[in-house]
């Protein structure tokens, strides 16, 4: 089941987009947009507390190197990770994320982890599933 979770909410996943140098170890660019139709339920609802945004969440990396564990790519997103590369959850603006990005070649990708939403005054859950 493929999924893009922001707090309680599920906003499906939509677009996905990617781009991985495996020759240099190196996710040029990894795109995952929330699926449009589950956003506009989301936000047209008055009482959501999304029904401010104007078009759904996106979380990227881009330029980020990566080790292999294993069979299996693991990114640990901390705060030097967000100082030194291009990763965030872009939603009305670009918000910082930390947590651990998995990719496997059985197991599809996954991000779990948290983030804080401008406007949100609690940190949120956050968690991206993409099976094969």
């Amino acid at each position: 089941m493929q999924k893009f979770i922001l707090g309680n909410d599920n906003f499906g996943v939509g677009k996905i987009m990617y781009k991985i140098d495996n020759e240099n170890s190196v996710i040029n660019d990894l795109t995952i947009i929330g699926d449009q139709q589950l956003f506009e339920a989301l936000s047209d609802d008055e009482q959501s507390e999304w029904n401010w945004a104007l078009y759904p969440p996106k979380l990227y990396l881009r330029e980020v190197p990566y080790q292999m564990r294993g069979d299996k790519i693991e990114i640990s997103v901390t705060e030097e990770t967000l100082d030194n590369y291009d990763i965030a959850l872009y939603f009305m603006e670009h918000n910082d994320i930390n947590g651990i990005f998995t990719i496997d070649e059985n197991k599809g990708l996954v991000f779990e982890g948290t983030t804080y939403i401008s406007g949100v005054e609690k940190k949120l859950k956050l968690e991206v599933k993409l099976d094969d």
